[in-house]
């Protein structure tokens, strides 16, 4: 018990570091205490705990795509399914890459802790809050103050933020999110470059490889879970409940944050604890991740990714609060049984 929730610790604090004050914090489920009674295996009660959750996860996806006031997201019932397994599909992919570079990252601890286990556990968890958010902000069970609603909430800005701020009291928000898009993209050559992490990529450059499946993948879950997003606050409290900037802008910062404590973790100073002479800069950890079999559709030129500013980064914009005719049958996608 006590090394399952150190592992669950140890994921917590990788990725949520000055971030915690945003993202939740969970503990061990029921489930899980319930299943070690049974079996006295935290990693094998960890990883089903992390199928269970899993398949929470695709049971909201139904219940999003057969709430009525969804209809009105995008033109029809099919559409909205259609990018709904998108999201699906990218966040998996995404979540898949970042826990293995995690994995990777945390070597040191690798006799204390299943650090892959412990991302994946912890995404799923947080994706789950989400989802459950998103499902009560449509169903218009909300607090009647939104602060009440924990979900997208930024509580502290950085310095930059706060400078920014100080001229004439404008609104920062864009500056911000290109700022903060930058520096991730900085992060990304970073690790590329990293003796370390640099083979991690499986490929030549950041145009072919890990870390350029990563980012496509991540930004096509960011935009898509944006739309989505902003759509439910508009549903639950109205047209200017959430601006799509300040939702991206906390998906940005949650995406630093993780990438930041990757590449802290990657170095710190348990770095003599592991056997350089048998590392191999994580090709072989790279090698397990299957290359995407196709290009989410990012609304966004992925050509030249990390190389300049994306033409589009806007998530699909939502096209206002259309009255729509539900259908009366609607057939679940295999992705979400």
């Amino acid at each position: 018990m006590l090394r399952f929730l150190f592992l669950l610790f140890c994921g917590i604090i990788l990725y949520s570091g000055e971030a915690s004050s945003r993202m939740p914090i969970y503990d061990a489920s029921d489930y899980y205490y319930q299943c070690l009674h049974i079996n006295r295996d935290p990693e094998y009660c960890g990883r089903q705990d992390t199928s269970r959750i899993i398949n929470e996860i695709k049971k909201q996806y139904r219940t999003v795509l057969t709430t009525p006031s969804i209809v009105g997201w995008h033109e029809n019932i099919p559409e909205n399914t259609v990018v709904l397994r998108d999201m699906y599909e990218s966040w998996t992919a995404f979540r898949t890459r970042l826990c293995s570079l995690s994995h990777k990252s945390a070597a040191y601890l690798e006799k204390l802790v299943e650090e892959k286990l412990s991302c994946n556990l912890y995404y799923a968890q947080h994706h789950n809050a989400h989802l459950n958010s998103i499902i009560q902000l449509l169903s218009k069970q909300v607090p009647e103050n939104k602060s009440q609603l924990k979900f997208l909430n930024i509580n502290s800005h950085d310095d930059e933020y706060k400078e920014c701020r100080k001229d004439n009291g404008k609104n920062c928000i864009k500056e911000e999110l290109a700022r903060t898009t930058k520096e991730i993209k900085n992060i990304y050559k970073t690790m590329l470059d990293d003796e370390f992490l640099g083979k991690w990529n499986n490929g030549p450059d950041l145009k072919n490889g890990n870390y350029r499946d990563m980012y496509d993948s991540w930004i096509a879950y960011r935009n898509r879970m944006c739309s989505l997003s902003v759509w439910a606050y508009q549903v639950g409290y109205g047209q200017n409940a959430m601006t799509t900037d300040y939702c991206l802008l906390f998906f940005n910062i949650e995406k630093l944050e993780a990438m930041k404590n990757i590449l802290v973790s990657a170095h710190s100073s348990l770095d003599e604890e592991i056997d350089t002479d048998e590392d191999d800069g994580g090709e072989a950890e790279g090698k397990t991740i299957k290359p995407l079999e196709r290009r989410f559709d990012a609304n966004q030129n992925t050509d030249d990714i990390l190389e300049e500013q994306e033409k589009h980064e806007s998530p699909l914009v939502n096209k206002g609060m259309k009255k729509q005719v539900p259908q009366k049958k609607l057939d679940i996608p295999s992705w979400a049984k």
